[in-house]
């Protein structure tokens, strides 16, 4: 019988973990199984913790305004425009906004669908002269 998810991320929770205890501020190298190793910064590297210490406990994670427009690398404000105009799902607790990490992955997907498809669309019409 296979593993459950929260089996699947308990260790990859624990190296993050062992990761971000000894990163201090600077940005640090990470490899996951046999992957190429990844340089990340001291925050990306919390959050990216965060989410799949989320993961590995079997919940969902949930991000802040702004771990989530790190992520889209958005400004804050920008982010909370789009949770205010309901192109984001969010979750409120107290006076703070939480987004869910699957969310946010689906729309950055879409978003930089749209722009490849934007990009290629200008290109077009410069191959045809149109500008």
């Amino acid at each position: 019988m296979g593993r459950s998810r929260a089996e699947r991320f308990a260790a990859l929770d624990r190296q993050l973990e062992a990761a971000v205890r000894s990163s201090g501020e600077g940005d640090t190298t990470v490899t996951v199984g046999t992957s190429d190793p990844v340089e990340l910064s001291a925050e990306s590297l919390k959050t990216l913790h965060k989410v799949v210490h989320a993961l590995a406990a079997g919940n969902d994670p949930l991000l802040t305004t702004t771990e989530a427009a790190d992520v889209l690398e958005v400004s804050r404000p920008y982010l909370t425009r789009l949770l205010k105009t309901g192109k984001l799902p969010y979750r409120k607790k107290g006076n703070r906004h939480l987004v869910p990490a699957a969310a946010l992955e689906r729309f950055k997907t879409e978003r930089d669908r749209r722009l490849d498809e934007l990009d290629g669309l200008a290109t077009t019409e410069a191959d045809l002269g149109v500008r």
